[in-house]
Formats: structure tokens, sequence, C-alpha cells
């Protein structure tokens, strides 16, 4: 009888080890599940905070571009790339992207050198026409931006009065000119004339006009995109 007792005693505790035993592992089961919970948890915050730094770095500094950036030199402009929507918000100019290169649309008034200069140091130059396409395509940006005023293009008779030249060298083609009039180098308040180009956003159809190269307006840069 004492055996029995013994043996079932046994059983018993044999029983109760093991009962604790799938306890133990059940907890343990548990435990991992929610340690990969936390951890997945844990990754998915982690990458929303490296994307709205990354949004914040791109948005917030001036010389960084979403999406594509500016080439450094100004021998490509006629690659055709398609369209991209591109906007690039917190930049002092409106940038646009179009056909495998960015026009931007200044904000501030310039004398022409100036805005020439402005051009040069994003990576371009000022806009150079070479098309009807281009021309209507200016045209409707000037209106979209709702800003009546003038734009200098890179097209000026400086070198010799009434030879025109784009800022490239190449001569205008006077088959590919918009001027609202004939250019008359209209120099009563500047003795030096008017031998600067614009693009006018006064007038319907946004044709161009020649302007003392001293005024300060509004410009549209022609840059590259890589």
């Amino acid at each position: 009888m004492p055996e029995n007792i013994y043996i079932n005693s046994l059983q018993n505790h044999n029983s109760r080890s093991t009962e604790k035993d799938q306890q133990k592992e059940c907890v343990n089961d548990k435990r991992d599940g929610v340690c990969m919970v936390l951890l997945s948890v844990l990754l998915l915050l982690s990458l929303l905070a490296n994307a709205v730094l990354a949004y914040l770095y791109y948005t917030n500094d001036t010389n960084q571009l979403m999406g594509c950036e500016p080439v450094t030199n100004n021998s490509n402009l006629e690659v055709n790339k398609s369209s991209l929507p591109c906007t690039y918000k917190g930049l002092p100019e409106k940038w646009v992207q179009d056909k495998g290169r960015f026009y931007v649309f200044s904000n501030d008034t310039m004398d022409w050198d100036n805005s020439r200069k402005r051009c040069q140091d994003l990576g371009g130059d000022l806009v150079i026409i070479n098309s009807s396409e281009e021309q209507e395509f200016l045209a409707q940006q000037t209106v979209i931006s709702k800003a009546s005023v003038l734009h200098w293009i890179g097209l000026t008779d400086r070198q010799t009065e009434g030879t025109w030249l784009w800022v490239d060298n190449t001569p205008l083609n006077s088959n590919l000119s918009w001027w609202i009039f004939p250019p008359d180098n209209y120099d009563t308040h500047d003795p030096l004339g008017e031998d600067c180009a614009v693009l006018n956003g006064y007038l319907r159809g946004e044709k161009w006009g020649d302007i003392s190269c001293l005024k300060k307006e509004r410009s549209i840069c022609e840059i590259p995109c890589s």
C-alpha cells in the first residue's frame, strides 16, 4: 500500500511538472509574440520618422530639389525628357520642370545682368526660347502664376545695335520671335537705349518687348535637369 501511494504521488508530481512546463512554454510563446509585435511597431515608427525627416530636409533646404536635380552646366538643354509634376516648396523661386529642363520664375526683381548671374549660380542661364511650343509654355506659366509683370529672357543686342543674340551667342531667328512691336531702342530714360528683352505678361499672348537692361524686373532661368 505505501508503494502505490508513492507511485501515485510520483505520477502526480510529474504531471504537475509537465503542466508547469507547458504553462512556461505558453507564457514564453506569448512573450515572443508580444516582442515581435513591439519590434514591428518600433520598426514602422522608425521608418515613419526617417520619412518625415527626409521630407523636412528636402523641403526646407533651398539648395535641394525633390524628384531630380539640375546639372551644373548648360550643354544639355535639348534633352527630351517627359514632364514631371514637380513642386518645390520652400525655395525662393517657382520651379517648373518640363522636357529635361527646369524653368525658374523669380519672385524678386533685379536688372538684366544680376538676373543672369542668379541663373548662372543656379546652374543655367536666362531662358533661350527655341520654338513656338516653348514660347506658349512659358506664356501659360506667367498666366498661371497670375503675375502680370515683365520677365527677363536671355536675349540682348548690346554688342551691336539691332543684332539680337541669345546668351549662348546664337542669333535670333526672325521666324521664331514674338515682338509686340519692332525693337525701337527708346533712350529717353536710359541713354544706353533698350538692349534687353522681356517676356511681357501685361498683354494677352505674352509677347516680347525691349527695355533698358538697368530696369529691375523678374526673370526666367533655364536649367538642364539630370
